[in-house]
């Protein structure tokens, strides 16, 4: 069988060809920017600096930022970190090669390639990497569909939010987590209905996304006229109430509140609620909790 050149060798080897006219070794000085000996770290840090110096000069920047992407399979956590921060470095001038090759997922099936794109978009952030990241929300494998939203949520453009809002309802709950935790960064008045649809999400990871959200934009008292009972019993959204605020009383939706959530009004009441809540209270360690507020109330 006779020696075949693929595309990506072809590329390669441009990419090699180039780099001797230059002067430039892009393998030896790669071996150096991602080298594990603790020794060499004086050498990595010249070799990563000489790199994004190539990245950003504009006689190399193509085949610089090229040869760099073309890396992205690598199984290396130390090569994949490396890559990012030269590339974060680099920046937007990154953003063109990485969309070029955002379709490439290498042949195994994690997709390291296209994972990394991802982040690495995202690190760079700014509107131009909305468009190449919301190429994948719609993704058959819910990792590559997670890392778009999360690189939409960093884009920190408000024009990312159509994108991001097909990610609420996604069937996988990291997903939904990575959509509401990029809204939760962009998201305005107008959006808060979305916040509060997702502090009533089965998954942890999504409510606390929300509740971030709706913190940002302030308003502690206002999830009471959504009358979504069902929910308020919620550790979340009793952090949401109390937030900023002093609850009026102990009133009907503390008292039915699990343990956790309770404690968490009790840090909030006056002395003279934190009276009545003893008298209504039946759990011993919080029972013990009120009477230890009361006490640092007496001596202060």
């Amino acid at each position: 069988m006779g020696f075949v050149l693929t595309g990506s060798k072809v590329m390669m080897i441009t990419i090699l060809l180039a780099g001797v006219l230059w002067g430039v070794d892009f393998e030896a000085l790669y071996d150096k920017a991602t080298t594990r000996l603790v020794n060499y770290q004086s050498v990595k840090d010249s070799a990563v600096a000489k790199f994004v110096a190539l990245g950003l000069h504009s006689s190399t920047a193509d085949t610089t930022i090229s040869f760099l992407v073309a890396q992205f399979d690598t199984k290396s956590s130390v090569e994949r970190h490396t890559l990012k921060n030269i590339l974060k470095e680099i920046g937007q001038p990154a953003i063109k090669e990485i969309a070029a090759h955002l379709d490439y997922r290498g042949s195994d099936a994690e997709a390291r390639a296209l994972k990394q794109s991802l982040w690495v978009l995202g690190e760079i952030g700014g509107e131009k990497i909305i468009e190449p990241a919301a190429r994948c929300i719609r993704d058959a494998e819910w990792s590559i569909r997670s890392g778009a939203f999360t690189a939409l949520g960093k884009s920190g453009s408000y024009k990312a939010l159509p994108y991001i809002l097909e990610g609420l309802d996604d069937s996988v709950a990291p997903v939904r987590k990575s959509a509401y935790h990029a809204l939760s960064g962009i998201a305005t008045e107008d959006e808060r209905v979305y916040l509060m649809k997702g502090l009533a999400d089965p998954f942890y990871g999504v409510r606390y996304a929300s509740l971030s959200g709706l913190r940002r934009l302030g308003g502690g008292l206002f999830f009471f006229e959504a009358k979504q009972e069902e929910i308020l019993s919620d550790y979340f959204m009793m952090s949401l109430r109390v937030e900023g605020d002093t609850l009026p009383g102990v009133d009907e939706l503390v008292m039915s509140a699990s343990p956790a959530v309770r404690k968490v009004a009790y840090g909030t009441l006056s002395k003279e609620d934190l009276v009545l809540a003893m008298r209504k209270e039946d759990h011993p360690l919080l029972i013990q909790y009120l009477l230890r507020r009361i006490a640092e109330m007496d001596a202060e």
